[in-house]
């Protein structure tokens, strides 16, 4: 697989491959890449894996979203931070197109992420995910989501509104 590293993003470490691949860059989301994000987000959410997104919450949350395309703009993997305190930001959003699991993606979209986290003073990371083996992979530590009184809050929120909230495990990092 052919990565290219755009200044501002974490370093890439790509897989080898026996097969040919487009090249890929990570980067900051674009406006472009509105449409793309949502209907990507949205496929895990149809499963219940994610969170449900609108184009309009994509596009007011464009700054907080990281992407893996491929040269022809095509959004195979993406990742977003959801501020919860001066020093905290979830990474949420993480999802990789189905054609593209399995090479790395998700690890480089998180890693983007973490470090515009960093960029923006945030000093720990978490996730809420059912992919325990990912996280750990990626230096994470499980841990109870009571750290997290505001994630709580926003998850009683939802389901008062009819979300339907699978129970994930909560994963966090240290990023100082």
């Amino acid at each position: 697989m052919a990565t290219v590293h755009t200044p501002g993003t974490a370093e890439l470490h790509p897989r080898p491959s026996l097969v040919a691949e487009p090249a890929i860059t990570i980067r900051r989301a674009q406006l472009v890449d509105v449409l793309q994000l949502a209907a990507l987000v949205n496929g895990y959410a149809a499963q219940r894996l994610l969170l449900p997104r609108t184009t309009e919450q994509v596009a007011l949350a464009l700054d907080n979203y990281v992407v893996a395309v491929d040269a022809g703009g095509r959004v195979l993997a993406c990742a977003a931070l959801e501020e919860y305190s001066p020093s905290v930001a979830e990474i949420a959003s993480v999802a990789v197109d189905r054609a593209f699991q399995g090479h790395g993606l998700g690890s480089q979209v998180v890693a983007a992420a973490e470090q515009v986290a960093r960029q923006r003073g945030f000093v720990q990371v978490f996730a809420m995910s059912l992919a325990e083996r990912f996280f750990r992979a990626l230096g994470y530590d499980t841990i109870p989501i009571e750290a997290y009184p505001e994630k709580m809050a926003r998850y009683e929120r939802l389901v008062a509104e009819g979300v339907d909230i699978v129970p994930k495990d909560c994963f966090a990092k240290s990023i100082a």
